[in-house]
């Protein structure tokens, strides 16, 4: 050491600082690689993005004077994406009840989410009885009757079209324009009296022809890794950006399986209440 000169020194200080690095660098990875799938798990949904705000670094603009921006690293975990998903839709999530006051019934049909500024409601399609009388509970707890109305016969989603006696503003669902990708999170909105939440991932995907000589195919449902008892029929599916991706139907064996927003969407546009109605 002592007949290094200053030079040397320096090129010594940056080989053990490189090889340092390079051994730091190796022991994170293996030890990631045998963490638990917890601790990955939190890890992969911490998500980071920029934004910009006023701050030092100096940009020219036009006339030749300049201004000021920072670009600033901001993390944004799942929980946010969660909190604002559920927030953003909280009005467009509905509770049907089913009652006939002579038979003395008055249960839960199922939950429902709005998906026009008319009133439609979708939600999972059961036997839909004449003798009974459908209402909405929306989330400010107004009840609002409801007339089941119908897109295709053979689907397996339900239609209720609103019918509230007072003037009633409506907030609509975004549906995504996207099909689900396997594993992508998803918040699902469950529930008998209020609001649960699960959040869970896409963990399959099927396909149906859509035209089979040109061999295109079209997602017909998907399974997530959400427990069936959080789960109420008709109950919405959402991104963690807040749109809608499925609905859960009770017509699967597995009620882990869900209806894309996609169908949703191709049926609530076919539906004209007036002739429908029945």
């Amino acid at each position: 050491m002592e007949d290094l000169n200053k030079n040397q020194l320096i090129l010594l200080v940056l080989l053990i600082s490189f090889v340092t690095s390079i051994a730091t660098g190796i022991m994170t990875v293996s030890l990631l690689m045998e963490a638990p799938v917890e601790v990955t798990n939190t890890i992969n949904r911490v998500v980071e993005r920029t934004i910009e705000s006023v701050g030092p670094v100096q940009t020219i603009v036009s006339g030749g004077s300049t201004k000021e921006k920072e670009i600033q690293t901001v993390v944004v975990k799942e929980e946010d994406q969660v909190i604002g998903a559920i927030e953003k839709n909280s009005k467009a999530t509905v509770r049907i009840r089913e009652k006939n006051s002579s038979l003395g019934v008055d249960n839960l049909y199922g939950l429902g989410v709005v998906v026009s500024k008319e009133g439609i409601i979708a939600t999972d399609k059961k036997v839909i009885s004449e003798a009974m009388q459908y209402s909405a509970i929306m989330s400010d707890g107004t009840e609002i009757p409801l007339v089941a109305v119908v897109a295709d016969k053979r689907s397996e989603i339900g239609f209720f079209k609103a019918k509230p006696t007072n003037p009633y503003t409506f907030s609509s669902v975004a549906f995504a324009t996207n099909d689900p990708k396997l594993g992508q999170s998803m918040v699902v909105i469950g529930g008998n009296t209020t609001n649960a939440i699960s959040v869970g991932r896409v963990t399959a995907l099927s396909a149906k022809d859509l035209d089979p000589v040109a061999g295109t195919k079209y997602i017909s449902s998907f399974t997530s890794d959400v427990s069936p008892v959080d789960i109420v029929y008709g109950g919405p599916v959402f991104s963690l950006s807040g749109e809608l991706i499925g609905l859960s139907i009770s017509a699967f064996p597995s009620s882990k399986i869900y209806i894309p927003a996609a169908l949703v969407k191709r049926e609530a546009l076919l539906l004209e209440a007036p002739k429908n109605s029945i």
